[in-house]
This record gives structure tokens, sequence and C-alpha cells, in this order.
């Protein structure tokens, strides 16, 4: 999992740790197949809910840094991370507590006239699933330590026809159409599959209980 390396942070609004928890997270990307820094519980919020786990992100580089335009010289685009989306034009993901910055439509018609898209997030965006953060950090901690695991090709060809033929189920289902791998083997698969974006899926307290539903990736 994700280890908080300050004991200095406030109370997490996010991941409810405790009273006094750290706010620099190192955690491991399967999709970004590196590790990530990340400098508060807001990132590790955003990380989680809107790009390890996006279905509609194909990748995204989560570097603090900023953009200076010839045709906007009074603007500077700040950002935390650049977003490639599977459809559309890259976005620049801008991360702060509350409403939006200054001048927040003329960046966004400033990074537009570049092909960008500038995006702002606060907290109001990451609290409807706030409670699928920390199922998510167990997730991507699981795949992590399960990151050089070997997988049968005979599997991963018989879970893809699987999903192909099926196209939604449950977890249940997925793990009886392969009951004859060992069942944390098939643990595995579904949730690389679930990274990858073969699969979209839904939870509700945890993603590997028997009773969580998938459904095919169409985009």
């Amino acid at each position: 999992m994700g280890v908080a390396m300050s004991d200095r942070g406030r109370t997490s609004y996010f991941t409810k740790r405790g009273q006094y928890f750290g706010n620099l997270w190192a955690v491991y990307s399967y999709r970004a197949a590196s590790i990530l820094l990340l400098a508060s519980d807001r990132q590790l919020a955003h990380w989680l809910l809107k790009l390890e786990f996006c279905s509609s992100i194909k990748s995204f580089d989560f570097v603090p840094s900023g953009k200076e335009f010839v045709n906007c010289p009074a603007l500077r685009l700040n950002f935390h991370a650049e977003v490639i989306p599977v459809e559309g034009h890259v976005q620049l993901h801008y991360l702060q507590t509350e409403g939006n910055t200054e001048s927040y439509h003329e960046k966004k018609l400033c990074a537009k006239r570049y092909n960008f898209d500038y995006l702002e997030f606060n907290d109001g965006d990451w609290v409807p699933d706030r409670n699928k953060i920390l199922p998510l950090l167990k997730v991507s901690s699981f795949l992590s330590g399960s990151r050089k695991l070997y997988v049968p090709t005979a599997m991963l060809e018989a879970a893809s026809s699987y999903i192909r033929a099926i196209r939604s189920g449950t977890l249940r289902g997925f793990l009886s159409a392969l009951q004859e791998y060992e069942k944390n083997l098939g643990l595995v698969v579904f949730a690389r599959f679930y990274s990858n974006r073969m699969i979209q899926v839904s939870f509700e307290s945890s993603l590997f209980a028997q009773d969580t539903r998938w459904r095919i990736n169409e985009l």
C-alpha cells in the first residue's frame, strides 16, 4: 500500500487515517508502471479516483509543472498532472481545496488555443466517491505486490474470451470461469484488467467482494 511519509499532516478529509498522519505518499502506479510521489491527500484521492482507475484516461504524468504561452503572456498555467484521455485533447489538471482559481475561464480559453484542456478540481469533485479511496489504495497495493507475478497465457486468453462473450457480470462469475486456476491468480487478472481499462468495475466496500460487478469497457 502507499506509505505516508510524514507525521505532521492534519486529519485527512479523504483517507480517514486518524488524527495525525503523513500527507506525502509514495505509491506504485500499475498503469504508469512507476513509483509516484504524491504531495498531499488530495493528490492521492485524485490519482485513485480520476486517473489510475478511470476508464476514460489512457495515461498521465503526475509531476507539478506549469506552462506559459506566447498568446497569453499574463497567464501561467500551473498544474499537478498532465493527462492523456482516450478521447479529446491532452488535459492539464490543477487541484485545490474549493472553488476555482482567479482567471479560471481565461486559463481554459488560453489552453484551448494550444489544444489543451485545462481542468480544475476541488474537494467537491472527490467527496462523492471518498469511500472508495481506501479500497482502491488496497487494490493498487495488491497490483504492486503482484506486478512481477507470472500469469499463464492460457489463463489470460480464457479470461479475455469470457469477458468478451459475457460482457458484464460479477467477480464470482469471473472466478468461476477460471476455476481451474488458483483463486488469487484470478484476482490478479481481474485487478489488472481493471487497471488496464479492459473492464469497468462497480463496488461498494471492496473490489474483491464476490458480488462486485464489472462490464466490458467500450472506450
